[in-house]
């Protein structure tokens, strides 16, 4: 006779974030999504509704998740979120990094033609400050000379400006008829 107490499986995909702080949560969340392998999925408990970290989801993520309530309590929201596809930070953990001392097959005269401009959107509202500007600022460190980064918030992002700025990148504000703000920012441009 088997005595041993199984262990739900579906208890084991759970990650309640109710303990975690507000400022790294979203961080974290996003962590263990990307850490799944395609179909696989864990089941968020919050304390509550997180339509905020959805929007940020389909942001970035679209058509690569699925986002199924499972509970809508007033003091407990259960949802499953499924990751559908691979997205491009899948790819760049799968492509190894070239040999030290050999150099990429793109040289400088022919970028263009192999790396287009690239826009990518990043969705922070909901994420309390420092938050939203930290990741902007991240996201920003890393643009080509002809990608664009679009950041959504949900107010105007005075403070970012001026790091913007010292960082010598340019940038346009404009909010949207929803209320939020979106700031496109890009390298400078040479002369």
């Amino acid at each position: 006779m088997n005595t041993e107490i199984s262990r739900d499986p579906i208890e084991a995909h759970v990650f309640d974030v109710r303990v975690i702080p507000c400022r790294v949560k979203h961080a974290q969340i996003f962590q263990r999504w990307e850490s799944l392998a395609v179909g696989d999925y864990f089941i968020l408990v919050n304390d509550h509704d997180p339509v905020p970290l959805y929007y940020q989801f389909a942001a970035q993520f679209p058509e690569a998740f699925s986002w199924e309530y499972l509970l809508r309590d007033e003091e407990e929201f259960r949802v499953r979120i499924r990751k559908l596809a691979i997205t491009p930070k899948d790819l760049k953990r799968s492509i190894p990094a070239p040999p030290s001392g050999i150099a990429p097959f793109a040289s400088s005269t022919n970028r263009e033609s192999i790396a287009p401009a690239s826009q990518k959107t990043l969705d922070v509202r909901g994420l309390e400050p420092p938050e939203p500007m930290m990741r902007i600022l991240d996201a920003a460190a890393n643009l080509g000379p002809d990608d664009i980064l679009k950041a959504i918030t949900d107010r105007r992002p005075v403070h970012l400006f001026a790091e913007l700025e010292a960082r010598g990148l340019h940038f346009d504000n404009k909010q949207r008829l929803d209320g939020t703000w979106i700031t496109q920012i890009r390298q400078a441009r040479a002369g």
